[in-house]
């Protein structure tokens, strides 16, 4: 029987997973627009900037005395977006059925990460996003990062999983979310 083998996690790998993680889930975009009326294309094309920003700070604190430009170049390269028209991202082909992931950063041509972000108020949008995070785990990417925008009017999905009164979360849920990180590199946020 084969095996998958994963990417191990370094500080710094889980460092700059992380990062683009509360990049993506910052309060600074979700009490800024109205995403409950937003479509998810717009939603992603609202982050790009965010990201990168992030990637820029990244590569900032990576070392080295980088000019604007070079910093700048090397963000374009790392940071991939399905929603520009002059950038491909391949698809994964799993199960016979092809997949892209909507934001692709490859991280000093070193780490190569997937983000996927899902909108929705049922599981099923939830499902979707876990099944694809599972696929570009599987595939060549080193590391996922999956973003999950509840817009339910009560945001039950996110209340269900943290408790915002007491700060904790709900066991089956926590062990989960630290089950798909520990066993295949995605790191998941509800919003």
């Amino acid at each position: 029987m084969s095996q998958i083998s994963y990417t191990s996690k370094s500080k710094r790998r889980t460092y700059i997973v992380d990062a683009i993680a509360e990049c993506i889930s910052s309060d600074k975009i979700f009490n800024t627009l109205d995403y409950r009326r937003k479509s998810e294309a717009f939603l992603k094309q609202y982050m790009h900037q965010p990201l990168q920003a992030c990637l820029k700070k990244l590569y900032q604190e990576s070392g080295g005395s980088l000019s604007e430009n070079t910093l700048l170049a090397k963000v374009k390269d790392a940071l991939l977006w399905e929603g520009d028209k002059k950038t491909i991202i391949n698809n994964v082909r799993f199960l016979g059925v092809q997949h892209r992931p909507d934001f692709v950063i490859r991280f000093d041509n070193k780490l190569n990460i997937a983000v996927e972000i899902k909108r929705g108020e049922s599981g099923a949008s939830i499902r979707e996003g876990i099944g694809q995070s599972l696929v570009y785990a599987v595939s060549d990417f080193d590391f996922v990062v999956f973003l999950f925008v509840d817009t339910s009017k009560d945001k039950k999905i996110r209340e269900s999983s943290f408790n915002p009164l007491s700060k904790t979360f709900d066991e089956r849920n926590k062990a989960f979310i630290e089950s798909i990180w520990d066993n295949y590199n995605i790191r998941f946020r509800i919003v």
